[in-house]
């Protein structure tokens, strides 16, 4: 995992009785009665990027990429037909020069939005996800995700719920096949508070997964963090982090099938909510106290 996790600090029992003994040579104005030090650490704008792999057999993957070729070849062919091909949304607007293939990759995405790959296999890698995801809560200390659902008790309504295993919604899952310099523009998941990708079949030159420093560019931030892609392996990260994929140049398809978890990003990993937060407390011993205790190791000497 690459991140801030939480944990729980306490002082060690020698480095207290060296504060408070510390302290009793610089007052004399100590309390003679007993109290408690508290502290509180929060883990503010923590990324934590978890890298998991070996969920899927080799001719698991192989089957999910045969799914994602068959798609693809079934979107050229709609592409290739004036009479059929759908114009994508621009993500971005001015000048290009004429060989850029991210236009591509957008309208891929689109058509699946209409034409889904193998529900079987979007069904399996959702399910791999949401495993997934549970053992990243478990390993960052992030409290479940409060996520929208229909209500089970109310038809046609909206309920929050922190429960495990979210079906998968509409486009939850999709699949990305990029070759010959194809690439992804700097974006996020707007609505969603995971993102995570499964890589499928990955080329020698296949382009890393890039991920910005949420910080913003000042120094000492401003760097981007690279993650190199390798079949099988699932990547996840929270939506919110600003990421792109650098370009393939070779033939060979780099394929992957890419889930958002749903939840309100609002209320995941910005300052306004510290998903990460660790408190303790230590009792702090009397003048009278700390003087026998220094008595004691006096005599232990």
């Amino acid at each position: 995992i690459v991140g801030t996790t939480c944990f729980n600090y306490k002082i060690p029992t020698n480095m207290s009785r060296l504060f408070i003994l510390l302290l009793l040579s610089l007052s004399s104005h100590l309390a003679w009665s007993k109290w408690n030090a508290t502290g509180t650490v929060r883990n503010l704008w923590a990324t934590p990027v978890m890298e998991y792999s070996g969920l899927f057999s080799d001719e698991q993957l192989q089957a999910f990429a045969d799914d994602v070729k068959s798609s693809w070849a079934a979107f050229l062919k709609e592409r290739s037909d004036p009479r059929t091909r759908r114009v994508a949304k621009p993500q971005a607007f001015g000048t290009s020069t004429p060989g850029d293939k991210d236009r591509i990759n957008e309208e891929f995405f689109n058509y699946q939005g209409r034409n889904p790959i193998n529900q079987n296999t979007l069904e399996v890698v959702w399910q791999a996800f949401c495993f997934a995801v549970d053992k990243f809560l478990e390993e960052t200390g992030i409290p479940p995700i409060d996520y929208q659902r229909e209500s089970l008790t109310e038809p046609g309504t909206l309920e929050w719920t922190k429960d495990k295993g979210p079906r998968r919604g509409r486009q939850y899952c999709w699949s990305s096949l990029q070759f010959g310099g194809t690439h992804h523009d700097l974006h996020t998941h707007p609505g969603s508070s995971l993102a995570g990708t499964l890589y499928l079949e990955v080329p020698s030159d296949g382009g890393a997964l890039s991920l910005s420093d949420p910080r913003g560019p000042l120094p000492p931030f401003g760097y981007a963090y690279r993650v190199q892609p390798e079949a099988g392996k699932f990547v996840i990260f929270p939506a919110t982090l600003p990421h792109a994929v650098h370009s393939t140049p070779g033939e060979e398809p780099r394929i992957s099938i890419s889930c958002n978890f749903p939840g309100d990003w609002m209320k995941f990993t910005t300052s306004k909510v510290v998903y990460g937060e660790s408190k303790w407390d230590h009792p702090m011993m009397s003048r009278e106290e700390a003087m026998e205790e220094e008595k004691k190791k006096k005599k232990e000497l």
